[in-house]
């Protein structure tokens, strides 16, 4: 009988990080099934009052451009759709895990960066047409290394961020002189442990890679971060500065879409979906 592979440990940095909500975890792992009714990830939401309360919350907020009222969690589920409940789920368990760390403005950035990422990952992959249906969330999830990192260690996660904008360091460098990983690696570890799709853990680990002119998840979440830098959502200096249009030109249809109508709509637009997104 073989033996089956020893899982790597985790890393020191992130030893302090809670364990990913449970609740969000079962929704995760249940939507990728095909055969699961939207009743069924109804009632799981239901055992978590508190959880209820914020998808309810979510669901009617801007942030999902829903129009209309949505009362039940049975409703929101069969009117937003398993994936798009997929996508708040992990809005909210991720925001419940980097709340307290959000008192401090560089670390509030990057969350602000991350949701605006995510609207403009959705809207890429709506205009292109090409159906990619994780889009939101890989976009939400690309920085879940950082967000682990500024979890479990905000104050000095924070000062980092000062110093290394102060002197010009390079960010992933810092981080792993720092804490011995990199945000990029963080964040496909902890995709891997919480049992995400492998997609997911794929583009948290290449989103700082350059967009090689294909059009799939990874490079819709590389372009779609430095969009979100582009309009003025940066969290930390780039590497390299990219201008709106350049970056926009990379994008299949961006021309049906409010992305390809230029800097000043597309920022209206992100502004008008992130608005009061963290309650």
């Amino acid at each position: 009988m073989s033996e089956l592979p020893v899982k790597p440990e985790r890393p020191w940095a992130l030893r302090l990080l809670p364990p990913f909500p449970a609740v969000a975890s079962r929704i995760l792992a249940l939507v990728n099934n095909e055969d699961i009714a939207a009743k069924e990830i109804g009632e799981i939401i239901k055992l978590d009052p508190t959880f209820t309360a914020e998808i309810l919350r979510v669901a009617n907020s801007a942030l999902f451009g829903v129009s209309g009222k949505i009362t039940t969690v049975n409703f929101a589920v069969s009117l937003l759709g398993l994936e798009r409940v997929k996508a708040m789920a992990t809005f909210i368990a991720l925001n419940s895990m980097v709340k307290t760390s959000m008192r401090i403005a560089a670390l509030r950035r990057f969350w602000v960066h991350t949701v605006a990422t995510a609207v403009l990952a959705e809207e890429s992959s709506r205009a292109s047409g090409a159906g990619i249906d994780s889009a939101y969330t890989a976009g939400l999830l690309h920085n879940l290394g950082t967000m682990g990192l500024m979890a479990a260690y905000p104050e000095e996660y924070a000062r980092m961020l000062d110093v290394s904008s102060e002197s010009g360091f390079e960010l992933l460098r810092t981080e792993r002189d720092l804490f011995e990983i990199d945000h990029c690696a963080a964040g496909a570890y902890l995709a891997q442990e919480w049992n995400f799709p492998d997609e997911i853990a794929a583009a948290a680990a290449t989103h700082h890679d350059e967009p090689n002119g294909e059009w799939n998840v990874y490079s819709m979440v590389q372009i779609s971060w430095r969009l979100a830098d582009a309009l003025g959502y940066a969290a930390f200096p780039a590497d390299r500065e990219w201008s709106y249009d350049e970056l926009v030109a990379r994008i299949p249809g961006a021309s049906r879409s409010w992305i390809g109508a230029g800097v000043e709509q597309a920022r209206m637009e992100v502004d008008s979906r992130i608005a009061g997104f963290g309650g």
